[in-house]
């Protein structure tokens, strides 16, 4: 029986951040991120097996903040494929990344850990 966790929202916090340092373990710098926070933050928490919230909206081609706080116990991450982006969380612990998409569209964002995915931790990202 699949246990599916309840949806958290912490709501996304529009902060614009000056340059602070580079990357930190479990960071992967991609073509559709920076390695440098910056731009508005978005807040997602992330859990066995969910994402709060579950949509997200940014703006073509400006820079933003993905702020993953991991309330779960095992490591969590969150993949964009199409943007090339990956930020992955220990249990119990919060990262940021810096991300801008060109494109406007809608993609998916998912926790890329085997059997997470289809337990239900993904999501929609618009890009508008």
């Amino acid at each position: 029986m699949r246990r599916r966790a309840a949806v958290v929202f912490l709501g996304v916090a529009a902060v614009v951040s000056g340059g602070c340092g580079g990357g930190s373990d479990g960071e992967t710098r991609t073509a559709g991120s920076t390695e440098a926070p910056a731009g508005e933050k978005v807040a997602v928490v992330g859990k066995e097996f969910s994402y709060g919230p579950a949509n997200l909206t940014l703006k073509a081609g400006q820079p933003f903040t993905i702020v993953l706080k991991n309330t779960g116990s095992i490591e969590h991450d969150i993949t964009v494929d199409d943007a090339k982006f990956k930020l992955t969380v220990p249990g119990n612990n919060t990262r940021e990344k810096g991300l801008m998409v060109e494109k406007p569209g809608t993609y998916q964002f998912y926790c890329s850990l085997p059997g997470h995915k289809s337990a239900g931790m993904k999501g929609e990202l618009t890009v508008t």
